[in-house]
C-alpha cells in the first residue's frame, strides 16, 4: 500500500508524453501545444480606435469647446484614410484605423456636431487616450502561446487573428473502459432483486471527453477470469490507457488484478492509503497505462480525478497535469477517525468550501453539486470551521 503523493508520484514518473502531431486550429481544442506558437505578425496590425468618435491632434484641444473642422472619416475596414492636420478631426469608428497624424480619440459622447465641425467637451485629451497601439495585444514575433498550453475557444479566437489555422500538438491517448460485474444492468433492462443498473461506464466516459479525449470505447466482462482476460487483452491491442471499472478489491470475484498478471501486466502500485478509493491498481504494459477503479462509483470519480485525470494530461503534453489547489477556510468543523487520508466531495461557496452530506463510497449524488474536492491527510483529521484546507477544484 502506498501514500497518496506515492501514487501520484509513481503515475506521473511512469506516464510518457505522446508525440507531436500538426492539426487543423479547430480540430485541436482540448489538446495541449508541443511547440511555442510564434505570432506571424503583431496584434492590432495598425493602430486602432477603441471608440466611436473623433480622431484628434490632442495638442489642439486647449479647453473644453475647442472647434476643430471635420476632414473625412474613418471606418472599420478602410484603408484610403484622410491625414488628420493641426485644427482638424476625422470621423471614427470602433476597429477602425486610426489616420495618420491622429494621436488621440474622443469618444462621441463627449462632443457635438456643428455644420463640418466638431466640438470638443472634454479637457485636457490624453496622448494615446483611445487609440489602441499596433502590437499593443502582441508583437510580431514574440512568443503567442507556449508549449503545454491548452488549446481552448480562447485560444482559437487569439490565434486565429493572427491567421494562425494549424498548430503542433501532442496526440491523444485512445482510452479503453472495461466494466465488470455481474450485478449490473444495462440502460432499459427491467430491475429485478439483487440487481443495479450499471452507471461508471457513461460517467468516466463523460469525464473523459470533458478531458478533450474523444475516443473512447466500452467493453463488459462477467465475473470470470477467462472473460476478463480475453477483455483486457482486446483492449491493450488498441488503446493507450485502460480504465478497468470494479473487480479490483479482494473478494472471490474481483478477476481484474488476477486478469492483468496472466497479461503480463507490471504492477506498479495496489492499494493507496485513502478513503474512499483504497483499492485502486496502476499497472503497465510497455508504455501502455491501466487503472483498475474501485467499482463503486464515488470512490472511481475520485481516483479519476486525482489519478486518471492527470496521467491523461501528461500525455496530452500538460506542464500542469493535477488539479489546481487552494487553500480555503472550510465552513463546518470535520473529524475523522483511521490512518487513511480522505477526500471530501464538497462545494466551494462564497470563498469558502462546503464538505456535503453523502461521503460514503457508494453515494454518488453529491458529486452531481460538487465542484471541489476536499484533501485532508491523517495529521489534519481535526479540522475546525474556518481552517484553512487543501481543495482540488474540479473541472469546468
Amino acid at each position: 500500500m502506498v501514500t497518496v503523493n506515492e501514487a501520484k508520484q509513481r503515475i506521473i514518473v511512469n506516464t510518457t508524453t505522446l508525440p507531436p502531431v500538426q492539426m487543423p486550429l479547430a480540430e485541436a481544442v482540448g489538446s495541449f501545444l508541443a511547440e511555442d506558437v510564434i505570432a506571424p505578425i503583431a496584434l492590432p496590425p495598425f493602430r486602432q480606435s477603441s471608440m466611436d468618435g473623433y480622431a484628434v491632434v490632442h495638442s489642439d484641444i486647449t479647453e473644453s469647446g475647442t472647434m476643430l473642422r471635420l476632414a473625412g472619416e474613418s471606418k472599420a475596414g478602410q484603408n484610403d484614410l484622410p491625414v488628420v492636420g493641426p485644427g482638424t478631426a476625422v470621423r471614427i469608428f470602433t476597429g477602425a484605423p486610426v489616420p495618420q497624424g491622429a494621436t488621440a480619440v474622443v469618444m462621441q459622447e463627449n462632443t457635438s456636431v456643428v455644420t463640418g465641425s466638431v466640438q470638443i467637451h472634454e479637457f485636457p485629451v490624453a496622448e494615446g487616450k483611445n487609440v489602441r497601439r499596433a502590437g499593443q495585444q502582441i508583437a510580431q514575433g514574440a512568443v503567442a502561446l507556449r508549449a503545454g498550453t491548452l488549446i481552448s475557444p480562447g485560444a482559437v479566437g487569439f490565434l486565429k487573428g493572427m491567421n494562425v489555422n494549424e498548430v503542433m500538438v501532442h496526440s491523444k491517448p485512445r482510452v479503453g473502459l472495461l466494466v465488470t460485474g455481474d450485478e449490473l444492468l444495462k440502460a432499459g433492462e427491467a430491475l429485478v432483486p439483487g440487481k443495479i443498473y450499471e452507471s461508471n461506464s457513461e460517467m468516466l466516459k463523460t469525464a473523459l471527453v470533458q478531458a478533450g479525449i474523444g475516443e473512447v470505447s466500452i467493453s463488459y466482462a462477467s465475473d470470470e477470469l477467462d472473460t476478463t482476460i480475453v477483455a483486457l487483452e482486446a483492449l491493450l491491442d488498441h488503446h493507450d490507457v485502460i480504465l478497468a471499472s470494479g473487480g479490483i478489491s479482494v473478494g472471490d470475484y474481483d478477476f481484474v488484478g488476477k486478469a492483468l498478471e496472466a497479461l503480463g501486466a507490471e504492477t506498479i502500485f495496489y492499494k493507496v492509503k485513502q478513503k474512499p478509493g483504497k483499492p485502486l491498481l496502476f499497472a503497465k504494459k510497455g508504455e501502455k497505462l491501466i487503472f483498475a477503479l474501485p467499482g463503486n462509483p464515488a470512490s472511481s470519480l475520485v481516483c479519476y480525478y486525482e489519478y486518471v485525470l492527470p496521467a491523461l494530461r501528461k500525455i496530452m503534453g500538460s506542464k500542469e497535469p493535477f488539479l489546481r489547489s487552494v487553500r480555503l477556510p472550510l465552513r463546518h468543523a470535520y473529524r475523522f477517525e483511521g490512518e487513511r487520508d480522505e477526500f471530501l466531495k464538497a462545494r466551494v461557496e462564497g470563498g469558502e468550501v462546503v464538505s456535503l452530506d453523502g461521503q460514503e463510497s457508494f453515494v454518488i449524488g453529491s458529486f452531481a453539486i460538487a465542484n471541489a474536492i476536499i484533501y485532508l491527510p491523517v495529521g489534519q483529521n481535526r479540522v475546525e470551521a474556518g481552517e484553512l484546507v487543501e481543495v482540488h477544484l474540479l473541472p469546468l
